[in-house]
């Protein structure tokens, strides 16, 4: 079983026209291939490649025909073979997954835009308290969808609008993100014990009321706030709770 020429096509398929390696990015990948080669089980394994999936360049595919090529023995060749083609399979499935979720979440973003729009298929800016409640409906509709893929997406998507000067496609892409904030901070509310009592229960409850109003409104609503004594550190404390608890469920 010939392990380099299989790499060698690997790495020219990736690029193989960039330099070669240096003495200390060789040692590096030599010991993400120890690593790997010291895996377990096919989860640890597929753990690891994920976690160095930029790691897997011509560079490193290279190094491993390379390896092959320098085995003392019938084993570790093989043993490096077979890593390689596992490590190939993950690396593709992964690549897959990811492409799949690209397309899905632009669906959705689609989608979510697409609920802001007239009858014509056209936006009227700034939007209309219908409008905006449209979009509220559909990023609550699509709750399992708000991912780091449809943000990567929003962030691509307004990075082009900026370039090709489209500043009302920005401001939409900015609604978009502004509500998936707002939604991810309110399933992070609610304070405990104390917290949920008195001044801190009341600033939870403003906190609500601003993350499902239009900016517009912030304002207001912050008056509102105060004039019901409801301090400013009250407020930010609320706050801080929610974006806490939104973090500690990222995965």
């Amino acid at each position: 079983m010939q392990l380099a020429p299989e790499l060698l096509q690997a790495a020219a398929a990736a690029g193989g026209g960039s330099k070669a390696a240096t003495l200390q990015e060789v040692a590096a990948i030599d010991q993400l291939v120890d690593l790997l080669l010291g895996a377990k089980s096919q989860q640890e394994l597929a753990k690891l490649v994920a976690e160095n999936l930029l790691a897997f360049d011509p560079k490193f595919w290279l190094r491993m025909a390379t390896r092959a090529d320098a085995a003392e023995s019938r084993e570790e060749k093989d043993r490096l073979t077979a890593l390689a083609n596992t490590v190939m399979t993950i690396v593709d499935t992964i690549v897959a997954r990811t492409n799949t979720q690209v397309a899905d979440s632009s669906k959705v973003l689609q989608a979510i835009m697409a609920a802001a729009a007239n009858e014509h298929g056209e936006w009227e800016l700034p939007l209309s308290t219908e409008k905006a409640d449209a979009m509220r409906r559909e990023v609550a509709k699509h709750e399992g969808a708000l991912d780091e893929a449809l943000l990567s997406n929003a962030f691509a998507w307004m990075r082009k609008a900026a370039d090709d000067r489209l500043d009302g496609m920005v401001a939409l892409l900015q609604k978009v993100l502004q509500l998936y904030a707002g939604h991810a901070l309110s399933k992070g509310s609610g304070g405990t014990g104390r917290q949920a009592e008195g001044e801190g229960g009341a600033a939870e409850e403003a906190v609500q009321r601003l993350l499902a109003a239009d900016e517009d409104r912030w304002d207001a609503l912050l008056s509102e706030a105060v004039a019901s004594e409801v301090s400013e550190a009250a407020l930010v404390g609320a706050l801080r709770r929610r974006m806490e608890k939104t973090v500690l469920v990222l995965p």
